[in-house]
Parts: structure tokens; sequence; C-alpha cells
């Protein structure tokens, strides 16, 4: 079984892991795996507050000088842009209490999961 450094022994409940993780990050850092307690605050808060700063800022398009097609191009694009990152953040957000669940149960049964279930492997 493969454990990070610092990851004690005890055995982990993954109702308690899964609460914790409704703040990204805290359900990791319960469980004992610290990067991951790192990694998923950070993307979370990265693509939503990057999605709000997007979407709020995209009114100073009127006050350019700037022709309508090309305002309305700009607009359509800040929108799918607005929709993708808000919806990444919304996947790490519920990927961080899934990744908590799963890991606090293979901590606590002393079995590690070989089924790769998402992108990156922290």
């Amino acid at each position: 079984m493969h454990q990070e450094r610092g990851a004690a022994t005890r055995r982990r409940d993954p109702t308690i892991a899964g609460w914790l993780s409704i703040v990204p990050g805290l359900g990791q850092a319960y469980n004992g795996q610290f990067r991951k307690a790192v990694f998923f605050p950070i993307a979370t808060l990265a693509c939503i507050l990057g999605s709000i700063v997007l979407i709020s800022s995209g009114d100073r398009l009127s006050g350019y000088r700037i022709g309508v097609i090309a305002a309305l191009l700009a607009g359509l694009v800040a929108v799918i842009v607005f929709m993708c990152l808000f919806v990444l953040g919304l996947a790490f957000w519920a990927s961080s209490v899934v990744d908590a669940r799963r890991s606090a149960r293979d901590l606590s049964t002393g079995t590690a999961s070989t089924a790769r279930w998402w992108l990156l492997r922290l």
C-alpha cells in the first residue's frame, strides 16, 4: 500500500473525510494527504474566482470603441470561458469530496485502489 509521508496509520472515517471536503482540501488533510490538501483548494478557487473575475469585467468592453460584431464575439468568448472555468472549478470541488472518501476508505482498510479515476495522481 502506498501512503504519503506523514500519513498516520489510524483508521479514517470516509463520512468525516467527505463532510470535511465541503471545504476543498480539509478531507485530504484529515487523511494525511498534504499535497492533495494544497492542490484542491488552489485549483478550485483559481477556477471559480477566475471565472467570476472574467464575467464581472465583461462590462468594461462597452467603454472601448470597438465594432459591434467584435464586442459580441468578445462577449461570447468570455461567456464560454466563464462557463468552462466555473464547471471545472465545480468538478475540482466534487473531486475533492470523492477523493477524500475513497482515500479514507483505502487508508482504513489498508488497500490501495488501483483504479485511476481522475487525471492527476498526487
